[in-house]
Protein backbone atom coordinates (compact mmCIF):
# COMPACT_ATOMS: atom_id res chain seq x y z
CA UNK A 1 0.00 0.00 0.00
CA UNK A 2 1.40 3.10 -1.16
CA UNK A 3 0.47 6.75 0.61
CA UNK A 4 0.85 9.32 -0.73
CA UNK A 5 0.59 13.12 0.82
CA UNK A 6 -1.33 15.46 -1.66
CA UNK A 7 -1.42 18.60 0.89
CA UNK A 8 -0.23 19.26 4.49
CA UNK A 9 -1.38 21.92 6.60
CA UNK A 10 -0.21 23.13 10.02
CA UNK A 11 -3.30 23.05 12.61
CA UNK A 12 -2.51 26.73 14.30
CA UNK A 13 -4.86 25.94 17.56
CA UNK A 14 -5.36 29.81 17.79
CA UNK A 15 -6.30 29.95 14.55
CA UNK A 16 -10.11 30.79 13.41
CA UNK A 17 -11.72 28.61 10.77
CA UNK A 18 -14.40 29.54 8.76
CA UNK A 19 -17.39 27.50 8.12
CA UNK A 20 -16.80 28.36 4.49
CA UNK A 21 -13.41 27.18 4.90
CA UNK A 22 -14.74 23.72 6.30
CA UNK A 23 -17.03 23.63 3.85
CA UNK A 24 -15.00 23.59 1.15
CA UNK A 25 -11.97 21.88 2.63
CA UNK A 26 -14.96 18.75 3.56
CA UNK A 27 -17.31 19.14 0.30
CA UNK A 28 -20.20 19.60 2.66
CA UNK A 29 -22.60 22.94 1.69
CA UNK A 30 -21.94 25.57 4.02
CA UNK A 31 -25.03 25.12 5.65
CA UNK A 32 -25.02 21.70 6.50
CA UNK A 33 -21.28 22.35 8.25
CA UNK A 34 -23.18 25.06 10.33
CA UNK A 35 -25.83 22.52 11.28
CA UNK A 36 -23.00 19.78 12.38
CA UNK A 37 -21.14 22.63 14.24
CA UNK A 38 -24.75 23.27 15.88
CA UNK A 39 -25.75 20.11 16.59
CA UNK A 40 -22.30 19.28 18.29
CA UNK A 41 -21.18 16.71 15.71
CA UNK A 42 -18.11 19.11 14.50
CA UNK A 43 -16.59 20.77 17.12
CA UNK A 44 -16.18 24.56 17.60
CA UNK A 45 -12.27 24.19 18.37
CA UNK A 46 -10.12 25.55 14.60
CA UNK A 47 -7.66 22.63 14.44
CA UNK A 48 -10.54 19.93 15.47
CA UNK A 49 -12.87 21.58 13.13
CA UNK A 50 -10.91 20.94 10.21
CA UNK A 51 -10.44 17.28 11.13
CA UNK A 52 -13.76 16.25 12.22
CA UNK A 53 -15.07 17.79 9.08
CA UNK A 54 -12.82 15.77 7.36
CA UNK A 55 -13.83 12.72 8.81
CA UNK A 56 -17.44 13.84 8.42
CA UNK A 57 -17.11 13.95 4.63
CA UNK A 58 -15.02 10.28 4.74
CA UNK A 59 -18.39 9.35 6.70
CA UNK A 60 -20.53 10.74 4.19
CA UNK A 61 -19.00 8.68 1.20
CA UNK A 62 -17.82 5.50 2.34
CA UNK A 63 -21.00 4.85 4.16
CA UNK A 64 -23.63 7.13 1.93
CA UNK A 65 -24.96 8.53 5.17
CA UNK A 66 -27.21 11.66 4.98
CA UNK A 67 -26.69 14.97 7.54
CA UNK A 68 -28.54 12.74 10.72
CA UNK A 69 -26.22 9.72 9.69
CA UNK A 70 -23.40 11.71 9.92
CA UNK A 71 -23.99 13.76 13.53
CA UNK A 72 -24.58 10.54 14.98
CA UNK A 73 -21.53 9.21 13.62
CA UNK A 74 -19.50 11.69 14.76
CA UNK A 75 -21.20 12.16 17.74
CA UNK A 76 -20.55 8.03 18.57
CA UNK A 77 -16.85 7.94 17.61
CA UNK A 78 -16.04 11.36 19.97
CA UNK A 79 -17.78 9.14 22.43
CA UNK A 80 -16.04 6.21 21.67
CA UNK A 81 -12.75 8.33 22.13
CA UNK A 82 -13.84 9.95 25.23
CA UNK A 83 -14.35 6.27 27.08
CA UNK A 84 -10.84 5.16 25.33
CA UNK A 85 -9.42 8.00 26.62
CA UNK A 86 -11.47 7.26 29.99
CA UNK A 87 -10.39 3.69 30.17
CA UNK A 88 -6.77 4.30 29.93
CA UNK A 89 -6.69 6.97 32.63
CA UNK A 90 -7.93 4.04 34.91
CA UNK A 91 -5.22 1.59 34.43
CA UNK A 92 -2.87 4.25 34.49
CA UNK A 93 -4.20 5.03 37.84
CA UNK A 94 -4.19 1.90 38.78
CA UNK A 95 -0.50 1.25 38.54
CA UNK A 96 0.18 3.91 40.62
Amino acid sequence: MEVEVTELAWLDEEEACPAGELAEQSHFPEEEILELIHCGAIPRHPGRARSAARTAARLRQDFELDLQGVALAMTLLRRIEELNVEIARLKWSRRG
